[in-house]
C-alpha cells in the first residue's frame, strides 16, 4: 500500500490502539484542511495539552498511585532545583487543587522564564529553547483561566520568538521530516505543543506545525513502521523514535485517536532483540558508546515506555524499565502518560529470532535471553536513510561472551565528530563494517573532496537526508539499496534451529558491481561449549575482472591466523568469547586471508589510516568498542565473478569446543557441514543464489543424523529420498523462505519437487 493511502486511513482515525493508558473512548474531534492536509482541531476546552479535563480529574489519584509515586517524587525534587521544572510542577498542582494564589505566581514566573530564555552557547542549543516552549505551553494551557488578555499576548510573543530560534525556522519549513533534527522535538513536540496551547488566540503556530507533521512526518513513519524497526542506529534510533511517540499521545488527547500506523507498537522490539547480556546493544550507526559507562545498561529513552503504555505491551515495558534512560526533561510525560496498571514481563518466553522487514530487511537471531546467549545480526538494508545510518548493506555482527564480529570506528574523539575525516572516510563507510568491498581504483564517490575511495558502497543521493517520503522513494535519488530474497526460521519458530536471510545488495554499489548477493544462515547448535554458528555465502560479480574484492571481518583484538582459519578472542573486562572462522571459498589456491590493523593501522583504508583517538581515560571508563583489527579475505586471481563461503562458530575460549567444518560440493550447490557429537549440520546454497525447481542430489557423510538446510528452492512440496532405502519425507518450502529443512541419516539423498 502506498504511504499516502496508509496515512489517509490512519488520519481518518480508523486504526485503533490496543489497550493501555489511552484506551478510553476518544471524544469527537473536528478536522480541518490546512494547505491541503487534514489536521484535528484543538477542542475549545482547557486543559487540552497532554491531557483533557477528564484526565486532569485523575491526577490526584496518579499522585498517590504506588507505581507513579516515585515519578512524582522525582518531579517534586526537580522543582526544588529548577525554576523551569517548578513552573511545570506548580501548574500540575493547580490542576489538582486549584490554588489560584500559587497559580498566579506560576503564570508570572513562567512568563519571566520565557522572556529570559536565550540560545545557550552549546551544541544543539535550540533544544533548550524548544523545551522552554513546552514549559510556556503547559502554563498557558493548564492555567488558562488565570491569564489576562495582555499576558496571553506576551506569552504568544515569546513563544513565537523562541520558535524562531529553532533550526527548522519559523514558519517551520527548514530541514527534513524523515530524519535529522527537524524529526526530533522542535516540530513534533515543541511547536505543536505551543500551538495547541495558544490556538484560540493564535492558530497560526498550530496550523504550521501540525500541518507539517501530518503532511510530512506521519506518512514517512506510517510507511517505515511496517518494518517494525527504525533507522539511525543504536543510539540516535531510539532517541529519535522517542520523539515519534509524543504526537501519539498529544493528538490522541486532542481526541484524534491513533494517528500512526499501529505497527508502530513493534518498533521497540528492535532494541530488545539487539540488547546484549551486558545491557549494551549491538552497534549500529553513530553510537553514543563513548558517553555510556561500562557495566551499565543502555537506556531506550521515553519512547519504549510510552509505546508499552499506549499499546498495552508488557514486554516493551519490561525492557524500558530494565534499560532506563528517561531524563529529567521527559519525567513529566512518564507521569502523565504511563499506564500504571500494566505489569512488565521479561523477554524470556519470546521467540529468539525476529525479522524486521522492508524498508529494513534485518534479522536478529539469538540462542536465548540469558547471560550465555549468542547473538547474530544480519542486514540487507532495503533502504538507506543516511544521516546517522551507515553504508552497511550486507553487514553482520556476532556476540558471545563479548563482541566478536563488530562494527568498527568511533563517533567521538580527535576526529570522530559528525562529518570529520574519520567519519566520512571510515566510520560511516562500508570499510568499517563486516561487508564486501569491490575496489575500483578510479572510483569517485562524491564531488566533495572529503569522501575518499574505500572500495565500498555508494553514497545515496550524495548522502543527503531525504526531506520527505516522496524524496526517499524516488528511484533516481538512490536511497533504495537492497532487496530481501528469502527470510525465515524454523522448523519451530519459537525455538528455531536455523535462521535464514538472503538478499540482493547490488543496488548498494555503483556500476562497478554487476551483482552482489549475500546469504546468511544462523545455526543454533544447542551446545553449551559451541552454542552457535553463522554461515555467510556471497556471490559477487564485478564489471571489471581487475576490481579486487574483499570480504571483511572486524575485531576488537588481534586475530590469530592459521591457513584458511582464524581465531578471534575476547580477553578484556572479564569477557571470554571466541570466534573461529573457517574460510571455505575461494578455493585454497586462490585464497588470500590476511589481518590488517594494530597501532597506526586501526582504521586503514587502502594506504591511509583515518586516525581517531578517544579522549584520555575515556576508553577505560566508557563502553566504547572501536576495534583495531580486521580480517580480509580476497581472491588472488582477477576474475569477474567470485564466491565467498565462511563459517563462524562461537565458543568459550576457556573451554574451547569448536566443531570440525568442511566444504560440501553438490552439483549446482555449495555449502558446509559442521560435525558434532552424534550428528551434524549441513547448509547448501545455490551457487548463483537463485531459486530452482530442479532436483538436488547430495551425500550425507559421517555417522548419526544430519540436520540439512537447502536454500534457493522454488516454493511448494518437495520430496527427500535416500538412495537404496525406503526412507523418504515430504518437505514444504514456504515462498518467503525458499528453503527446505529436514533430518537425514547418512547416505545419498535426492531432493526433488513433487
Amino acid at each position: 500500500m502506498r504511504a499516502t493511502a496508509v496515512a489517509c486511513v490512519l488520519l481518518l482515525g480508523l486504526a485503533q490502539h490496543a489497550g493501555g493508558a489511552a484506551a478510553a473512548p476518544a471524544p469527537q474531534v473536528e478536522w480541518k484542511q490546512v494547505d491541503g492536509t487534514k489536521v484535528p482541531v484543538p477542542p475549545r476546552v482547557h486543559p487540552r495539552l497532554y491531557l483533557r479535563p477528564e484526565h486532569a480529574a485523575q491526577l490526584k489519584g496518579r499522585l498517590e498511585n504506588p507505581v507513579l509515586r516515585p515519578v512524582a517524587a522525582r518531579l517534586e525534587a526537580m522543582a526544588r532545583n529548577s525554576s523551569q521544572f517548578r513552573a511545570e510542577w506548580d501548574a500540575l498542582r493547580f490542576l489538582v487543587d486549584g490554588d489560584r494564589g500559587r497559580g498566579r505566581a506560576t503564570v508570572e514566573a513562567a512568563l519571566g522564564l520565557l522572556r529570559a530564555s536565550k540560545l545557550p552557547d552549546r551544541q544543539d542549543a535550540c533544544r533548550v529553547t524548544g523545551r522552554m516552549m513546552v514549559t510556556g505551553a503547559i502554563v498557558y494551557d493548564w492555567l488558562y483561566p488565570l491569564l489576562g488578555a495582555d499576558e496571553k499576548k506576551a506569552f504568544i510573543a515569546e513563544l513565537v520568538r523562541l520558535a524562531k530560534t529553532q533550526e527548522c525556522g519559523y514558519p517551520p519549513r527548514g530541514q527534513g521530516s524523515v530524519t535529522g533534527h527537524a524529526s526530533e522535538a522542535m516540530i513534533m513536540r515543541d511547536m505543536v505543543s505551543a500551538g495547541i496551547a495558544i490556538y484560540d488566540e493564535f492558530p497560526e503556530m498550530y496550523d504550521l506545525a501540525a500541518g507539517r507533521v501530518f503532511r510530512e512526518h506521519l506518512p514517512a513513519r506510517n510507511w517505515l513502521y511496517n518494518g517494525h524497526a527504525y533507522h539511525q542506529g543504536d543510539s540516535y534510533g531510539p532517541h529519535r523514535y522517542s520523539w515519534d511517540t509524543y504526537p501519539l499521545f498529544i493528538f490522541d488527547r486532542l481526541g484524534a485517536g491513533n494517528v500512526y500506523n499501529p505497527e508502530q507498537r513493534w518498533v521497540p522490539y528492535l532494541y530488545m532483540y539487539l540488547t546484549r547480556p551486558d545491557g549494551q546493544r549491538l552497534r549500529a550507526g553513530d553510537t553514543f558508546a563513548h558517553s555510556a559507562a561500562r557495566g551499565r545498561p543502555w537506556g531506550v529513552y521515553l519512547g519504549a515506555l510510552l509505546t508499552a503504555s499506549y499499546y498495552g505491551d508488557p514486554y516493551v515495558l519490561g525492557h524500558a524499565l530494565a534499560q532506563g534512560g528517561i531524563g529529567d526533561s521527559e519525567a513529566l510525560f512518564e507521569f502523565l502518560w504511563r499506564d500504571p496498571a500494566l505489569a512488565p514481563k521479561p523477554p524470556a518466553d519470546l521467540p529468539p529470532a525476529r525479522y524486521f522487514g522492508p524498508p529494513f530487511g534485518w534479522m536478529v537471531a539469538r540462542t536465548g535471553w540469558d547471560d550465555g546467549a549468542a547473538i547474530a545480526e544480519m542486514k540487507i538494508n532495503v533502504y538507506n536513510f543516511c544521516n546517522h545510518q551507515h553504508l552497511d548493506a550486507g553487514a553482520f555482527q556476532v556476540y558471545y561472551r563479548g563482541a566478536l564480529a563488530i562494527d568498527s570506528g568511533l563517533y567521538s574523539g580527535s576526529s570522530g565528530q559528525y562529518g570529520s575525516p574519520h567519519c566520512t572516510n571510515y566510520y560511516w563507510r562500508t570499510a568499517a563494517h563486516n561487508c564486501l568491498l569491490i575496489h575500483d581504483p578510479a572510483e569517485v564517490f562524491s564531488r566533495r573532496s572529503e569522501y575518499g575511495n574505500d572500495g565500498g558502497q555508494r553514497l545515496p543521493n550524495g548522502r543527503s537526508e531525504p526531506r520527505t517520503l516522496d524524496v526517499l522513494l524516488e528511484p533516481k535519488n538512490g536511497y533504495r539499496t537492497g532487496e530481501v530474497l528469502a527470510r525465515g526460521f524454523g522448523p519451530d519458530a519459537r525455538t528455531p534451529d536455523y535462521t535464514l536471510l538472503e538478499g540482493d545488495i547490488t543496488a548498494a554499489y555503483s556500476g562497478k558491481a554487476k551483482e552482489v548477493r549475500r546469504s546468511f544462515v544462523f545455526l543454533n547448535l544447542r551446545s553449551p561449549q559451541a552454542p552457535a554458528a553463522l554461515v555467510v555465502f556471497d556471490r559477487v560479480v564485478s564489471s571489471d575482472p581487475s576490481f579486487r574484492k574483499f570480504w571483511l571481518l572486524h575485531t576488537l583484538e588481534e586475530p590469530r591466523l592459521d591457513g584458511p582459519t582464524a581465531v578471534v578472542d575476547r580477553t578484556e573486562h572479564g569477557e571470554r568469547g571466541r570466534l573461529v572462522l573457517s574460510a571455505l571459498l575461494p578455493d585454497a589456491e586462490d585464497l588470500s586471508l590476511e589481518k590488517v590493523g594494530g597501532p597506526g593501522k586501526e582504521y586503514w583504508v587502502f594506504g591511509r589510516n583515518y586516525a581517531n583517538d578517544p579522549e584520555p581515560g575515556r576508553r577505560e571508563r566508557s563502553s566504547m568498542e572501536t576495534g583495531a583489527w580486521r580480517i580480509e579475505i580476497s581472491p588472488k586471481k582477477p576474475a569477474e565473478e567470485n564466491r565467498f563461503l565462511n563459517v563462524m562458530q562461537v565458543t568459550d575460549r576457556l573451554a574451547p569446543a569448536a566443531l570440525p567444518v568442511q566444504r560440501v560440493d553438490a552439483g549446482d550447490r555449495v555449502g558446509c557441514r559442521i560435525d558434532g557429537p552424534g550428528g551434524g549440520w549441513m547448509v547448501l546454497f545455490r551457487r548463483d543464489v537463485r531459486l530452482s525447481a530442479q532436483p538436488q542430489s547430495f551425500e550425507v557423510a559421517g555417522k548419526g543424523t544430519c540436520r540439512v538446510l537447502v536454500t534457493g528452492l522454488a516454493p511448494g512440496a518437495w520430496r527427500a529420498r535416500r538412495a537404496g532405502g525406503s526412507e523418504a519425507r515430504t518437505v514444504q518450502v514456504a515462498e518467503e523462505q525458499g528453503a527446505a529443512w529436514f533430518e537425514a541419516a547418512p547416505g545419498a539423498w535426492t531432493l526433488s519437487r513433487e
